[in-house]
């Protein structure tokens, strides 16, 4: 019976892939201005929109968020980035949201080489870390992208630092040792000295050996200038 689902499983998988790279070029092609953004949000607001086409949809719009802003910085980033808040939150109804979700949250990120507008996203980043329903894959993309946040270490190491306190006061689980590492890793990556003492926390722990060692070459990023 196992193997029987298992094969049907990877059929699916194998269609749904296929039908991605077809329609892919499509999404390529649609043009980094206000009109395909609309266009695009309109695909992700359409319940009738397959879950596949929704996910290149956000794809295209961290793409667009890339190209806007090397041509016009002063874009209202919120216009790009509204409607993918719109469907983050974890809908049960809609199979397989949480692989939109994992796109979102990646898409997201692309958002870091915005200087200004952006600081809607930190917070909206946070709440799929501390939401306890949350997948942890999801929760693994989100601390990923905060990392990226460079331009704005302070609000993303905000986010990341209470999400590292959350899984620091639960203690070693099935579904937060790799979560707790990402967090550690995007901690180091932004160099942000308040992640001192609880990066020093997680050393004193009883995680694994493996997560103390990434606390260990996060605090040595830490910039203290």
């Amino acid at each position: 019976m196992k193997s029987i689902y298992h094969t049907i499983l990877s059929i699916f998988l194998f269609v749904n892939v296929v039908l991605a790279q077809e329609i892919a070029p499509a999404f390529n092609r649609v043009p980094a201005n206000e009109k395909g953004i609309e266009e695009l949000s309109k695909l992700l607001s359409d319940p009738n929109v397959r879950i596949e086409e929704k996910q290149l949809a956000v794809d295209r719009l961290g793409v667009i968020a890339r190209q806007i802003y090397g041509d016009n910085p002063d874009f209202p980033a919120e216009k790009i980035y509204n409607p993918l808040f719109g469907v983050l939150t974890p809908n049960d109804k809609e199979k397989y949201h949480k692989e939109l979700r994992l796109h979102i949250c990646r898409a997201l990120g692309d958002f870091s080489v915005y200087k200004k507008g952006i600081e809607a996203i930190f917070p909206v980043l946070g709440r799929r870390l501390l939401d306890d329903n949350e997948d942890e894959e999801v929760k693994i993309e989100a601390a990923r992208s905060l990392g990226r946040f460079w331009n704005h270490s302070s609000l993303a190491s905000s986010e990341l630092i209470n999400s590292l306190n959350k899984e620091l006061a639960r203690g070693p689980q099935p579904d937060n040792v790799r979560l707790i590492t990402a967090v550690i890793q995007s901690l180091g990556a932004l160099g942000d000295k308040r992640a001192f003492v609880p990066l020093m926390k997680v050393i004193r722990s009883n995680f694994p050996t493996g997560v103390k060692k990434e606390a260990q070459a996060a605090l040595e990023s830490i910039k203290w200038n």
